[in-house]
């Protein structure tokens, strides 16, 4: 080796010629970023992986981290591309503070306000996204449903403090056992109320007491036919479901939700 006696061992080499000790704060550096990697794979292999105990049990957490940074939706490419519009449409019934009269608004296309955010921009914020991947996120519970389950989810509920009403209805159509379709149809039912509530309060006030949800499904023109004209009355995916009462989750910060949507109204 360079600059060693024969007689010399590499112990006995001057301390200038032996490689310095790795120090300890980056001998963490290095542990804490393998944990961190690790520790990813694992969640991401949860969230691609089929329903068992362990994913069951940590499903909202694994949710919460996927979406929405590290979730893809692949039919994006060829050869399934995307083949449809989806979007969320919201109702609310809204009463007079004088009269308390109760009426029922128009529904709003929540998405098409969000759609607004992406013309002419080419990075949009997570703002233009959001019902978008409620939409999948609805739409996936709801087809593992069963066709009376379906229906189910379809009734008006009025009494929703905690959702069990929905939860014990959708378990004892299917006999009274409880499984993971269960809990992930009334966790998304949740969360788009939630949605639509903030929604419905930045465009009709703070009068709403009840919010209705849709999901809306519009194929989108064939390749080879994609220069002709736009049909008037397009063929439609519409699924309902029933009204429930406004929820407004204590950690939510409603005027923040309220500026967003007013830009979005405002948008050309």
């Amino acid at each position: 080796m360079p600059n060693q006696r024969p007689d010399e061992t590499p112990d006995e080499r001057p301390a200038e010629n032996r490689g310095a000790d790795v120090p300890p704060i980056a001998k963490a550096a290095a542990f804490f970023l393998v944990g961190l990697v690790v520790l990813h794979f694992a969640v991401t292999f949860l969230w691609n992986a089929p329903s068992n105990p362990i994913k069951d049990s940590v499903g909202e957490q694994v949710s919460g981290y996927m979406r929405p940074f590290f979730q893809q939706n692949w039919s994006l490419f060829a050869p399934n591309p995307v083949n449809a519009e989806d979007e969320v449409r919201v109702r609310a019934q809204v009463e007079d503070p004088q009269t308390g009269e109760v009426s029922t608004t128009e529904w709003a296309d929540a998405t098409r306000l969000e759609w607004t955010l992406v013309t002419h921009n080419p990075a949009p914020s997570r703002a233009s996204r959001l019902s978008s991947n409620l939409h999948r996120r609805v739409n996936s519970a709801w087809d593992a449903l069963t066709e009376d389950q379906q229906q189910i989810v379809a009734r008006d509920y009025t009494d929703m403090a905690d959702w069990r009403p929905l939860a014990d209805d959708l378990i004892a159509s299917q006999g009274g056992e409880t499984s993971s379709r269960v809990a992930t149809m009334v966790r998304a039912d949740r969360v788009a109320t939630g949605y639509a509530t903030q929604l419905a309060k930045a465009l009709w006030g703070d009068g709403v007491v009840a919010v209705q949800f849709q999901l809306v499904r519009t194929p989108v023109p064939r390749w080879d036919v994609r220069f002709d004209p736009v049909p008037e009355n397009p063929q439609q995916t519409v699924r309902d479901f029933g009204w429930r009462p406004a929820l407004v989750d204590a950690d939510q910060d409603e005027a923040a939700f309220a500026d967003v949507v007013d830009g979005l109204v405002d948008n050309p």
